[in-house]
């Protein structure tokens, strides 16, 4: 899916851009860091109407996290309460930009899709040849109401019945992320969502290919973060020696 949207400005990638510059922006100009990064999701996400998913709550969440990734951290975890800034300090090292593994997938975002599934959409016009049913091996295709249903439990994804229908009507479903992926690393979770295997995940080699702009976004926004630390420690220096 990157593949096919490369190019096309996105509001993912206006998302991403937002946070990085709110964030650079706090590295050099907050007084207080930590509190003006913990309000950050009430600055970005709409008070009142949410615009990409069902609520506010959710999208703030996933902001919560997309800060947490763009100023180098590792995601939190879903059973324990931890602040959004928590480990900030012990990150802000100059040998460190970034909390290992480089590609994470944020819970709260995935929406647990199909990983690979033939479905049959509203385009079924209940002919009454019915190739889709011939063809299938496993006999999981039946009709109700005068349409084609396809039993998953029985389906075994052989795709038959999408090359046969002729109003191409059967919809193959693929998980995005997972279809994307050349060395098969993303599998699910417990609850469906998406889970990247870490010994499978080649993501230093191909992270330039996926996703061209993150790391060095990343990079920018820490070393951002770092020249803040970097100037504290010169005006404590001069403060002493004018003392």
């Amino acid at each position: 899916m990157e593949v096919v949207m490369r190019g096309i400005d996105t509001p993912v990638r206006k998302m991403r851009r937002e946070i990085f510059k709110e964030i650079a922006q706090l590295a050099y100009h907050s007084d207080n860091l930590n509190d003006d990064v913990e309000a950050l999701p009430y600055k970005i996400v709409n008070p009142e109407t949410p615009i990409y998913r069902e609520s506010i709550y959710r999208e703030r969440e996933i902001v919560r996290e997309q800060i947490r990734l763009a100023m180098g951290l590792s995601l939190r975890p879903e059973d324990a309460p931890v602040h959004v800034t928590q480990g900030l300090e012990e990150s802000n090292i100059d040998e460190k930009y970034y909390e290992p593994p480089m590609i994470q997938v944020i819970p709260s975002a995935c929406n647990a899709c199909p990983e690979n599934e033939y479905c049959v959409t509203d385009r079924c016009m209940g002919c009454v040849a019915h190739p889709c049913q011939v063809v299938c091996p496993r006999g999981a295709i039946s009709t109700v109401n005068g349409k084609s249903v396809i039993d998953q439990s029985k389906c075994i994804r052989c795709g038959k019945c999408k090359s046969v229908c002729p109003y191409d009507a059967v919809s193959h479903q693929q998980r995005p992320c997972s279809a994307a992926c050349g060395v098969g690393a993303i599998g699910s979770d417990g609850s469906g969502r998406a889970v990247i295997d870490s010994e499978k995940c080649v993501t230093l080699s191909l992270i330039h290919i996926s996703e061209p702009t993150r790391l060095g976004m990343i990079s920018y926004a820490v070393f951002c973060l770092k020249k803040k630390k970097q100037n504290k420690k010169k005006k404590k220096y001069y403060n002493l020696n004018a003392t």
